[in-house]
């Protein structure tokens, strides 16, 4: 009966070494997030607005989400407000949730109710891979992770502006736009700090991003790499291939970081990499740890057994 009680012990043991994994690659509902705070449009007409959300669960394949949503501009009769553009952002990615199996729908949105805000948030299990905010409406837009930090929170983020004629004509049916600026500005502000502003009159978006990477300085760098991979539909200009440039700010020590694009000729991509928890390499980081959990275990039972249990005396019968 001991012997078997001690095999009970060391399974026991065991199957607590190995769950450590699951348990800590498992988040709870909310705990990847990111809150954005609209703004009223400034270009004129119809303007396209859409994210993508990426997540995984546990070591199950990356699960995407588009929510796409359409901005009437200042000069419409019907113009689309700050709040409505956060409403309409909400329902778009509960609408493209729609389309995924309801065990696998990994995220969430909530407008709040009469302010121009909403925040997208994981659901319980999931957590985020990637977040691409598309927008193309020439918004003031604010990001940040409530109750973080994006350096401690490991969210890298990059600032990819791109030509809004790639996405503001329909091939075969209208004649293409020249791609190019239409004159303005792109500013950036992180935290409550001084505006970084750069002009872009005659200027192409990879000389807009370097010249803007260097005014932020050494919290920025310009990369002809993606922060993470792009993701394209042949069907789609929603989704845009690489231009071949973008501003990255990686370990941002900020709690905010707002982008205001004010040029009819440019759309901004604001892309945020969340930490990929279940990348093997993390799993193999554990590894010691879990080793030295599991030996700790068997040494205190060896010790309890040899110095504990041996010295007590053996009951006896009445």
């Amino acid at each position: 009966m001991k012997k078997k009680n001690n095999k009970v012990y060391l399974a026991g043991i065991l199957l607590a070494t190995l769950s450590i994994p699951n348990i800590a690659l498992s988040l709870p509902a909310g705990e990847d997030k990111i809150h954005v705070q609209t703004s009223t449009p400034k270009k004129n007409d119809e303007t396209a607005f859409s994210y993508m959300v990426s997540w995984r669960r546990g070591g199950d394949v990356t699960h995407r989400a588009n929510g796409l949503t359409f901005i009437h501009g200042p000069d419409r009769k019907n113009a689309t407000t700050d709040v409505q553009v956060a409403e309409k952002l909400a329902k778009a990615l509960k609408d493209a949730m729609s389309y995924e199996s309801p065990h696998f729908r990994g995220a969430t949105a909530k407008a709040t109710k009469g302010k121009p805000e909403l925040q997208i948030s994981n659901k319980d299990g999931f957590d985020f891979t990637h977040v691409t905010f598309r927008d193309y409406s020439n918004q003031k837009l604010s990001f940040d992770i409530p109750g973080k930090n994006f350096k401690p929170a490991s969210v890298g983020i990059a600032i990819d502006l791109v030509y809004a004629a790639a996405v503001e004509y329909m091939e075969g049916l209208s004649v293409g736009k020249p791609l190019k600026t239409n004159g303005g500005y792109v500013r950036v502000t992180i935290d409550n700090g001084q505006p970084i502003e750069v002009k872009t009159d005659n200027k192409t978006t990879e000389e807009i991003e370097a010249e803007l990477a260097k005014a932020l300085g050494a919290i920025a760098s310009y990369s002809s790499k993606p922060i993470y991979p792009s993701y394209t539909e042949p069907a789609s200009r929603n989704y845009k291939p690489f231009d071949g440039g973008e501003v990255q700010l990686l370990g941002l020590d900020a709690k905010s970081i707002t982008i205001d694009v004010n040029d009819s000729g440019l759309g901004l991509l604001a892309k945020f990499d969340f930490p990929d928890i279940h990348k093997p390499a993390d799993v193999a980081g554990k590894a010691p740890y879990l080793v030295g959990f599991l030996l700790v275990c068997l040494f205190g039972y060896m010790f309890y057994n040899s110095r504990i249990k041996g010295k007590k005396k053996p009951d006896t019968e009445a």
